[in-house]
């Protein structure tokens, strides 16, 4: 993420830049009123209206209490909210934090209406253009893509070499099983850090270590995990 902002950074033309995030971004209703918020941001114009309203449900978004009414457009602007991209002024770049999680949406229209918009727009013609970037940790995503939204990417694919190996991720672990204690509890604390050292020595736990890092290279999933 940090060669994409810094390269974002030296652009000198100053496009307008949608930041998306699969962490928080959990369906496409939601993305859509982020898309629209930060369009608005950034241009001064309007792109829901008060109709666009809707009840959101408690399984869309489970930091909304029962009964609470947010903004929310209906699935079917999606595609309509996507295509403002070529008309504006400035070049616009869509940034999907998280790009493996996004493929997890339903039917996945998101990235199917973003890539197939690419894909119609050149720069010029009356339109500055037009690119989405996907960054994840996650190797196989585009195995998860439908084909329909497949074929649409054009295949470009940056790997950056990865900082860390397994060997990291369990010190990692340990150094969160292991928080310093203070106080008058030297016994205590020897049998935690020994039953901490027999935890990641177990076959069982490395193998989960080791299948899952060869997927996630994301110190967010070594969270999830020890959760």
């Amino acid at each position: 993420m940090k060669l994409v902002e810094n390269t974002i950074a030296a652009l000198s033309d100053h496009p307008v830049i949608i930041r998306l995030s699969g962490w928080t971004q959990l369906n496409d209703r939601l993305a859509m009123r982020e898309v629209a918020r930060q369009l608005t941001q950034q241009t001064g114009r309007s792109f829901l209206s008060d109709s666009d309203a809707d009840e959101l449900d408690t399984d869309d978004n489970p930091f909304v209490e029962s009964g609470e009414s947010v903004s929310l457009p209906p699935p079917s602007h999606l595609p309509a909210l996507i295509s403002v991209f070529p008309t504006l002024s400035r070049p616009t770049i869509v940034i999907l934090d998280a790009f493996d999680l996004f493929a997890l949406h339903a039917r996945q229209s998101l990235l199917y209406c973003l890539l197939d918009t690419v894909q119609s727009c050149r720069a010029g013609n009356g339109n500055k253009g037009v690119a989405v970037i996907g960054v994840t940790t996650r190797v196989d995503t585009i195995n998860l893509l439908e084909k329909r939204v497949k074929s649409r990417f054009s295949g470009r694919m940056l790997r950056t070499a990865a900082a860390i190996g397994l060997d990291t991720w369990i010190d990692a672990a340990r150094k969160l099983l292991s928080s310093p204690i203070h106080g008058q509890h030297e016994e205590w604390v020897n049998l935690w850090t020994a039953s901490v050292e027999k935890f990641l020595a177990d076959p069982k736990v490395i193998k989960i270590f080791h299948e899952t890092f060869a997927l996630f290279r994301d110190a967010r999933m070594l969270n999830q995990i020890m959760v």
